[in-house]
């Protein structure tokens, strides 16, 4: 059934943008994950059958503060971040969860709007987007980054494995990389299916929320 195959994508992905924060190089970490956010939005419009502009793509999936293959805005402060990540590592680790709770929101909300008609028209695309992100704002992600908290403590092992593997996927694209060599570099992560078993705990940890 479609909303099944849906959920299992979803969760899929959002573990897979949860990795990112545990790339200790930044630039290449938040390509990667405008990459696994904007496929994540193509791959459940196409099991609408809806069409969707890369412009369209990018409202939907980019974080607000940026996201966009071949930025570089920000550079100066590479190696304040550098040296941040080094000392608080730990703290990525939250953020990863963070990341993996509000993609995977963000995902099943897009989801909703897709099945409900939530497009009528090309102009619908920002505020489906904003509509997500209020009721992001208003309901939290409470229940679910629980969860996902959870399944990451136990399973730091397979996604520091995940990580370091998409870390050297990465080191080895050029300084100006275009989404199909991120995505030629995340599929070895996918290939390899190390994630599969923490996919697999976040679904049956999130199901009573979900």
């Amino acid at each position: 059934m479609r909303e099944s195959g849906n959920q299992r994508l979803i969760i899929t992905h959002a573990v897979l943008t949860g990795l990112t924060p545990l790339i200790p190089i930044p630039i290449l970490d938040d390509l990667a994950r405008s990459y696994f956010q904007r496929r994540l939005v193509r791959q459940l419009a196409e099991s609408y059958r809806r069409a969707l502009s890369e412009q369209d793509v990018r409202v939907l999936a980019d974080d607000a503060n940026g996201g966009c293959f071949g930025c570089v805005g920000g550079a100066f402060l590479l190696p304040f971040k550098l040296i941040f990540r080094k000392l608080f590592f730990f703290l990525e680790w939250k953020r990863a969860a963070d990341t993996v709770s509000r993609t995977y929101h963000q995902g099943y909300l897009l989801e909703y709007a897709l099945r409900e008609g939530g497009f009528p028209d090309q102009h619908a695309t920002a505020d489906v987007r904003a509509a997500i992100d209020a009721v992001l704002r208003e309901v939290g992600t409470g229940p679910v980054e629980r969860a996902v908290r959870l399944t990451f403590s136990q399973s730091k092992s397979a996604l520091s494995s995940a990580a370091r593997l998409l870390r050297r996927s990465l080191q080895g694209l050029s300084r100006k990389p275009d989404e199909e060599q991120v995505a030629q570099a995340a599929k070895a992560v996918e290939e390899e299916r190390v994630i599969e078993g923490v996919t697999r705990g976040v679904q049956c940890a999130a199901s009573p929320f979900i």
